[in-house]
């Protein structure tokens, strides 16, 4: 059992599409009764969880992301960022929680905070992306997956679903994102731009998984491990809208992978060169809609995170 005695509570009270506001005193009171003092820090719009994480994480010793995927995103990318040991834990209070499932943390707040307090602290690895975009270079990071192309289009589309009931906000996001998406070419690559070619077509989306779930419990990489140091591209072509919804459903328990149109690799860079520009979300974040030359990497045991002492040893 770890102990910590300086522990800082990211939390955003928009999680739950506003309804986390409302739980903020009883989850103060539940980690003060777990943990003694802690220092609680509200969220009050984008990118503050990054900024509170790189301010203030290092003077903890445990951060935990009170949030959906979005929030978790944030903290450890401040985290990362820093160059810190502090270990990560997460609260899931989102709609999405799929690095929570990752972690195998409880959903229940009470039994998640003693989750973390009686825990183990593992290195999970991290993504890194870079692309270009009108002519310049940007930068992205991932703790959970990156997407690529539909995915991305859907993940855009998603905040107007998100509040919908029984989970099925994003599925619904794909169905209005079928209507309006267009693929574009594209080759893939391991590695570099001078690297093996692992696709090379139309292509409707690759989703890049650090961990097994994206899209609020959907399957996508079920090879995926946040510890072994490799990301697990899943490639789909080009496909019909009514081939799409015949997978999606499958996508639910990974029972897409070695269908006709779908490639999935293990690797630890990906290369890819497209067409046109391609929308890019990373855990759900739109980094950009016009992307051109993507570089993706990982970064192994790049963050320190808390799982409950009954996780499997392999995650």
């Amino acid at each position: 059992m770890m102990h910590f005695k300086h522990v800082l509570l990211i939390l955003n009270p928009f999680s739950r599409t506003g309804r986390t506001a409302q739980l903020v005193p009883s989850i103060r009171e539940a980690a003060e009764s777990i943990f003694g003092e802690v220092t609680l820090r509200l969220t009050t719009q984008k990118g503050h969880a990054t900024e509170i994480a790189l301010s203030e994480g290092k003077k903890a010793d445990l951060v935990i992301a009170c949030g959906g995927d979005g929030t978790v995103h944030e903290v450890a990318k401040g985290l990362v960022q820093s160059s810190t040991n502090v270990p990560m834990g997460v609260l899931p209070l989102g709609s999405g929680n799929d690095y929570a499932r990752a972690l195998h943390m409880p959903l229940a707040i009470k039994a998640a905070l003693q989750a973390i307090s009686n825990g183990r602290m593992i290195a999970s690895d991290t993504g890194r992306v870079s692309w270009m975009e009108e002519a310049e270079e940007h930068e992205g990071f991932f703790i959970n997956a990156l997407g690529v192309g539909f995915d991305a289009h859907t993940a855009s589309l998603a905040p107007a679903y998100k509040g919908m009931p029984f989970g099925i906000g994003y599925t619904v996001a794909i169905l209005a994102g079928l209507k309006t998406w267009v693929s574009g070419g594209a080759t893939l690559r391991s590695g570099t731009r001078n690297g093996d070619v692992v696709f090379n077509g139309r292509l409707m989306f690759v989703t890049i998984g650090n961990a097994q779930d994206s899209g609020g419990g959907y399957t996508v990489n079920p090879g995926a491990l946040i510890t072994d140091g490799k990301l697990d591209p899943c490639i789909v072509e080009n496909m019909s809208i009514p081939r799409a919804l015949m997978l999606l459903p499958k996508a639910r328990n990974g029972g897409h992978i070695g269908l006709k149109g779908v490639t999935y690799v293990r690797l630890e860079s990906l290369n890819i060169e497209t067409d046109r520009g391609l929308p890019i979300h990373a855990d759900g974040e739109i980094l950009s809609l016009q992307a051109r030359t993507i570089q993706v990497d990982v970064q192994p045991g790049s963050l320190n995170v808390i799982v409950p002492a009954a996780a499997p040893d392999l995650l």
